[in-house]
């Protein structure tokens, strides 16, 4: 057994007689092809494309390179300020010990009281007395 279809017989078509060539259709002109377009546009439109974004890349690598100068010369400038506040409260500290207030006292020609007592800001009145 074959694994091909079974062919039926095709009917026999009558052929037609070809008619002559006097029905056959004119010939017409044909419009000659467009010619291809040019690519010189399209080419400076790339050009200008690759142009422009290298352009713009510039000038952001430049902003940010003098983003970055500003920023170090802002880090020297507060490690500056840092320096100078922690001599100051060193400064301070060193003016505020007991000592050097004493010491601040005697030369504006201030004595130690023999005395202590408690003010009353409000009267102005001495609320309490006692030895030192």
């Amino acid at each position: 057994m074959s694994a091909a279809p079974l062919r039926r017989p095709t009917p026999a078509v009558p052929v037609q007689p070809r008619k002559a060539a006097a029905t056959r259709p004119h010939l017409a002109a044909v419009a000659a092809p467009e010619q291809a377009r040019s690519l010189v546009p399209f080419a400076w439109t790339c050009l200008l494309i690759v142009v422009g974004a290298l352009t713009a890349v510039l000038l952001i690598n430049t902003t940010m390179s003098q983003g970055a100068y500003e920023r170090r010369a802002l880090k020297i400038e507060i490690a500056q300020l840092h320096q100078q506040r922690a001599s100051l409260v060193s400064e301070l500290e060193a003016n505020s010990s007991p000592t050097h207030l004493a010491a601040a006292a005697s030369a504006l020609g201030m004595e130690l009281a023999d005395t202590r007592g408690f003010i009353s800001l409000t009267d102005g009145a001495v609320l309490q007395q006692g030895k030192g």
